[in-house]
């Protein structure tokens, strides 16, 4: 993580941001990278659309649905009222209509804009008026009367006369006997309703112009606020710049801290936090050299001049720093001090060039060499020389047994050793290490170097070991099989053990490299064992069950080698 403390004399200069993104932007880099102005054009856009069209469709709805009400609840109120009216219930009984009921229902029509037909018919079907009078008299048509007939009241949708219509039946009762007498349609054509949906439509569209014509000027101006608040720069300049910087720091094993021309922190990149244990209270008012002045960045902020591979003590850790000053067209802006942990670079070293298993390898022989002098320490001091010489003579025939099947398969002594060292570490964890009697390596490899060989098997069978022994004794059998066979055309290591085993996902991981079961800052073997892989075309084969064990094969070929 990145922390940074702002200010004027903050860390970089704002003059070598400027100069980056000039010239970023005379080659052209960013040509195709909307602008802000364009993003905020866009994004108004988007916004009055989506609001002003969710708005307008919602509204859209809800007056189509009044216009639809309207029309009915007209419909509806006129063919009651024309149905009760006495000139009305007078022409179904003298079956005719009178010139002044043929007046009244045509001013009725002509006054109503949701009306366009009212039509009256007696029980035969029979018009007795239509607002087409060369009508009256011809049978009434459209085929939806049938209900209206038996006395109901109802909408319907029907093809009359004069076209698609919208329609509300009524039937016409004689007011003493309460026979009906005939039947009042009045209805509003299609082509009516749909001239005034259209105007709806075109109402709610003027009100989206206009909105959008005031919200376009008004994102345009706020762009351009906001790009002169930022002196011309674009914000995926800023961030791009600081997001590429934080990458390339955090990603560096190297610790990097700079302060600024006082000694105060300015930044500090993960690794140096994790080295220097500095936490972000630090970086506000604090001075490097208070916190470590083992690093004396004040003396290279006083001479001005670079310091390099200087060793320093930070508590457990040995480090080389170097001390470099950081200057702007002569003036002094600060320094940076480069961390590098000498001690994490003697152990990347010693596990490049297999020197720790050879350690390991001695150490354990030593250790059980020790053991073994101690016990023919003590049967002589209790008095058993003839026991302490059979057991003397016993380890040393075993000893030369052991050395004689292992140097007689393995004749690359620096590997022959690696592997007598497993042999005494496996015989002190109570494992049994087998040596596969097919096995055969000569003196030189014709596929990998000495150290990459010693490499790639101790990083094998230590995992292998360290699998084993992380189950229980008693839980089943405690065994690391090798088998080593080199010849003209391939070389193939195959190392088995009877450890828990690996799910399919652990194997893929491990197949990825860098995959470890034992913890953070782990796993260094597999990627060893990749990298020897990669640098001189070998394959890896993994086989492993939960539980039950994982043999895994590496074999390098003439046709394979890189």
């Amino acid at each position: 993580m990145i922390f940074m403390r702002t200010g004027a004399s903050g860390w970089p200069p704002a003059d070598f941001l400027r100069k980056v993104w000039e010239t970023d932007m005379k080659t052209g880099k960013n040509a195709r990278v909307m602008l802000l102005s364009q993003k905020l054009m866009l994004g108004s856009v988007i916004l009055v659309f989506l609001t002003i069209g969710f708005t307008i469709v919602m509204v859209l709805r809800l007056n189509l649905k009044l216009q639809s009400h309207r029309i009915e609840t007209t419909l509806h109120d006129l063919g009651e009222m024309v149905a009760a009216n006495p000139l009305v219930i007078q022409a179904f009984k003298e079956d005719q209509s009178s010139e002044e009921l043929i007046l009244y229902l045509d001013n009725l029509i002509r006054g109503l804009r949701d009306v366009d037909v009212i039509t009256l018919a007696d029980m035969r079907l029979r018009r007795l008026y239509h607002v087409n009078r060369s009508r009256i008299g011809e049978n009434f048509v459209g085929g939806d009367e049938e209900r209206v007939l038996r006395g109901e009241r109802y909408f319907s949708r029907a093809v009359g006369s004069l076209g698609d219509q919208k329609r509300y039946f009524v039937p016409v009762l004689d007011a003493e006997t309460r026979k009906e007498l005939g039947f009042i349609v009045v209805a509003s054509l299609m082509t009516n309703i749909a001239s005034q949906r259209w105007e709806i439509y075109e109402a709610h569209f003027s009100t989206f112009l206009l909105i959008l014509a005031i919200g376009l000027p008004a994102a345009w101006l706020t762009a351009r606020g906001i790009k002169k608040s930022l002196l011309g720069y674009e914000p995926e300049q800023l961030s791009k710049f600081f997001l590429e910087r934080d990458e390339v720091l955090n990603s560096l094993e190297e610790g990097i801290v700079a302060v600024d021309a006082a000694g105060y922190i300015t930044l500090v990149n993960k690794a140096a936090g994790t080295m220097l244990h500095i936490v972000p209270e630090d970086l506000r008012v604090r001075l490097l050299d208070d916190i470590y002045p083992q690093i004396r960045i004040g003396e290279t902020l006083a001479s001005g001049e670079p310091l390099y591979n200087n060793g320093i003590i930070l508590g457990d850790v040995n480090i080389l720093c170097n001390r470099i000053p950081i200057r702007e067209n002569g003036t002094l802006l600060g320094a940076v001090a480069i961390l590098r942990n000498r001690t994490e670079l003697t152990r990347m070293a010693e596990e490049l060039t297999g020197v720790n298993h050879m350690i390991d390898a001695l150490r354990s022989n030593s250790h059980e060499f020790m053991n073994k002098m101690q016990v023919i320490l003590g049967l002589l001091r209790i008095g058993e020389p003839e026991e302490a010489e059979r057991y003397i003579t016993g380890i040393a025939r075993e000893q030369s047994d052991v050395i004689a099947a292992v140097l007689q398969k393995i004749r690359n002594k620096n590997l022959g050793a690696l592997l007598l060292g497993k042999m005494s570490h496996c015989r002190e964890l109570d494992i049994e290490f087998n040596l596969v009697g097919s096995s055969s390596v000569p003196a030189v490899s014709q596929f990998l170097s000495g150290d990459a060989f010693v490499t790639l098997v101790g990083n094998l069978v230590e995992n292998a070991i360290e699998a084993v022994n992380s189950k229980a004794k008693g839980e089943g059998d405690r065994e690391v099989s090798l088998l080593i066979h080199e010849d003209e055309r391939s070389l193939m290591v195959t190392v088995d053990d009877t450890g828990e085993g690996m799910t399919p996902e652990e194997i893929e991981h491990v197949r990825q490299g860098g995959y470890s079961s034992k913890g953070r800052h782990r796993g260094t073997g597999m990627r060893l064992i990749r990298s020897v892989l990669e640098s001189n075309g070998g394959e890896m084969q993994i086989d492993s069950e939960k539980g039950a064990g994982t043999s895994i094969t590496v074999c390098f070929t003439r046709e394979g080698k890189l």
